[in-house]
């Protein structure tokens, strides 16, 4: 018993020392205010396809002139949804034919297409982003229920259906030597 006590002694006395050796512990704080952002949006319209009448229902179709983007920089979590609203595609007065045209704003829809997360963004399983026939009030076209956050990238595509009783674009002069006026709907983006 005495040798256990004797060696437990020397490796107690060892412990002392190799402390007494050993420089002090130090203790150092990091720290970082992490602030949030802001719920944005970058989108682009695109020229659709020309169309000849031919006594039958067609469709205009065309690609996002340049991909769209949504952030949610914010920080907190919080669902957030892209709007839209449209105005009626009309062919302007020109100067001879002076009464604008117009094609139900119904049939103008937009396929917003693949949600891509960009590097370090939450997943984009919780986006849904469906095809949106357009009307004159307000209607989410890409949203997320929440822990969406980062950047997000899409690539929408446009079609139009021009009906078969539909009237050609108006001349802006003389009519058949001057330029068509296209029709032209414009869309309003709100995120929030």
């Amino acid at each position: 018993m005495r040798k256990i006590l004797k060696a437990a002694g020397i490796l107690a006395a060892a412990g002392i020392l190799l402390s007494a050796a050993l420089p002090a512990a130090t203790a150092d704080t990091v720290d970082s205010t992490v602030s949030g952002g802001a719920l944005t949006s970058t989108t682009a319209g695109a020229t659709l396809t020309g169309v000849t009448l031919t006594g039958a229902t067609q469709t205009a179709t065309g690609t996002s002139s340049s991909p769209w983007s949504i952030s949610d920089t914010r920080g907190t979590g919080a669902a957030w949804s892209l709007s839209v609203t449209a105005t009626v595609p009309t062919s302007a007065a020109g100067t001879v034919e002076t009464t604008a045209r117009t094609i139900p704003v119904g049939d103008l829809t937009i396929t917003p297409g693949t949600v891509t997360a960009s590097i370090g963004a939450d997943a984009a399983a919780g986006i849904t982003a469906p095809a949106l026939a357009m009307s004159g009030s307000a209607q989410s076209l890409v949203s997320s229920l929440g822990t969406n956050k980062g950047t997000y990238a899409l690539t929408p595509t446009y079609s139009l259906v021009v009906p078969a009783n539909a009237f050609r674009s108006n001349y802006f002069g003389a009519v058949g030597s001057t330029a068509l006026l296209p029709y032209v709907s414009t869309l309003t983006y709100t995120i929030s």
